[in-house]
C-alpha cells in the first residue's frame, strides 16, 4: 500500500520541521484532484423532488474544498525517520473526547482529515489526525448530522463519522501514522490519532419490510425501497447528543427534535415555521411530522413526508418522497413500516 502524507508545520507539533501523518487509505499515488461537492443521499430526494440541495449542517468554511496533499518523491519518504510522540493518558483521553466544539464536517474523508488537523488544533487546542488505512473510508464524503445551535463532543463527533463511513474508531499510541524529517531522541507533544477501520454494524432499529419493498444500508441511513418507484422511505440517524447538566436533558432533546425538523422543512420549503409542524406516532415514540407538496425539474409534483424522533438520546429522521398518482399505493405500506418501527435493545 502506498501511503499518502499530510503535511503539519509547528502549528501541530511546536517543531521546526515537518511532521508526516500516513495511511490515509491510498492503493496508488495520488494525484491533485477537485472533489464535487459532497451529497447525502438525502439530497438525493430533495433533488429529484425540488433541485433543492442541502446540507445537514453549515459548514465549518465557505472555502473551497481542501486538495490532497501530492505523493512525496521517494527520495523525501526515504529520509522520514520514525518519531515518538507522547501517548495521551486515559485521563487527558476522556477529557479530550468530551470537549465540546462546533462539529461542521465536509468533503471526503480524506480531505477533510487533512484540514481537521489543523482546525482541531484551533478549535480544541489539540491536533487530532483522523487516519485510515482503508481506501473506501478515505473516498467517503461526510456531512455533519448536528443541528446548527448544537456543539458535540469529540466522542460524538468521531461516532457521526465512523457512522457514515461503516467503521469505527479507536485511539492509536503506537506511532505508527507518524513519522519526521529530522531524528527527534526524546517524545514530543504532538497530534492525538485516531484510526477508523471498516466493521459491520447493526443498525439500533428495527422495521418490518412491506411486500415487495428492499432494503440498502448507507450507513447513516436505511434506504427503503418500493417494487413500483426508485425511492420510498430513507431513515437517518442524526446523531447522538448529551448536555453537560443531566437536569437539561429533556429540553436538549425537545430542542434537537424541534431543530431538525425545521431545518430540514426550511430546506424545501423555505416558509415553513415551527407552528407548521405536528404530533405524529413513529412506532411508540413521539415524533414531529411535516409535509408539502413539492415540484421537480421535470415540473412534476412530489408528495414530501418527514418525521423527527428521539430514541433515548439519539435523533431520527425520516423522509418519504412520493409522486400524487402513486401516493394511494406507496403511502399505506410507509404507514405500516413506520408503525413498525423498534428501537433494538442495547447490549449490557
Amino acid at each position: 500500500m502506498v501511503t499518502q502524507s499530510v503535511i503539519s508545520r509547528q502549528l501541530i507539533l511546536g517543531l521546526t520541521t515537518t511532521v508526516f501523518l500516513l495511511g490515509c487509505g491510498q492503493d496508488r499515488p495520488q494525484t491533485k484532484l477537485t472533489p464535487e461537492p459532497a451529497r447525502s443521499e438525502v439530497s438525493r430526494d430533495v433533488e429529484f423532488a425540488s433541485s433543492v440541495e442541502p446540507a445537514i449542517a453549515e459548514s465549518p468554511s465557505a472555502e473551497p474544498p481542501p486538495k490532497d496533499v501530492a505523493e512525496d518523491s521517494a527520495e523525501e519518504v526515504a529520509a522520514d525517520k520514525p518519531v515518538e510522540v507522547k501517548p495521551l493518558s486515559e485521563q487527558d483521553r476522556e477529557q479530550l473526547l468530551g470537549r465540546r466544539f462546533r462539529g461542521g464536517m465536509q468533503y471526503s474523508f480524506r480531505q477533510f482529515a487533512n484540514m481537521f488537523l489543523v482546525t482541531s488544533h484551533l478549535d480544541l487546542g489539540a491536533g487530532i489526525g483522523l487516519m485510515t488505512q482503508s481506501s473506501e473510508i478515505a473516498k467517503i464524503e461526510l456531512q455533519s448530522p448536528f443541528p446548527a445551535f448544537y456543539h458535540p463532543t469529540v466522542r460524538e463527533f468521531l461516532d457521526a463519522i465512523a457512522l457514515q463511513t461503516f467503521s469505527e474508531w479507536k485511539y492509536d499510541p503506537t506511532n505508527k501514522f507518524i513519522e519526521i524529517s529530522v531524528e527527534i531522541k526524546k517524545p514530543v507533544e504532538g497530534p492525538v490519532i485516531f484510526e477508523f477501520t471498516r466493521t459491520a454494524r447493526e443498525k439500533p432499529f428495527e422495521v418490518t419490510l412491506a411486500d415487495g419493498w428492499k432494503s440498502d444500508d448507507k450507513g447513516h441511513g436505511l434506504m427503503l425501497i418500493p417494487p413500483s418507484f426508485p425511492v420510498g422511505m430513507d431513515i437517518y440517524e442524526m446523531g447522538m447528543y448529551s448536555t453537560n447538566e443531566p437536569a437539561d436533558e429533556v429540553e436538549l432533546f425537545a430542542k434537537v427534535r424541534a431543530e431538525v425538523a425545521l431545518e430540514w422543512a426550511q430546506r424545501v420549503h423555505k416558509e415553513a415555521e415551527a407552528g407548521d409542524m405536528t404530533a405524529a406516532k413513529v412506532g411508540a415514540f413521539d415524533a414531529l411530522y411535516y409535509e408539502t407538496l413539492l415540484s421537480s425539474k421535470q415540473g412534476k409534483s412530489i408528495r414530501w413526508r418527514q418525521w423527527v424522533f428521539m430514541v433515548g438520546n439519539k435523533c431520527f429522521f425520516v423522509v418519504s418522497t412520493i409522486l400524487p398518482d402513486l401516493d394511494e399505493e406507496i403511502f399505506p405500506d410507509v404507514q405500516k413500516m413506520l408503525a413498525s418501527f423498534r428501537a433494538r435493545e442495547r447490549a449490557p
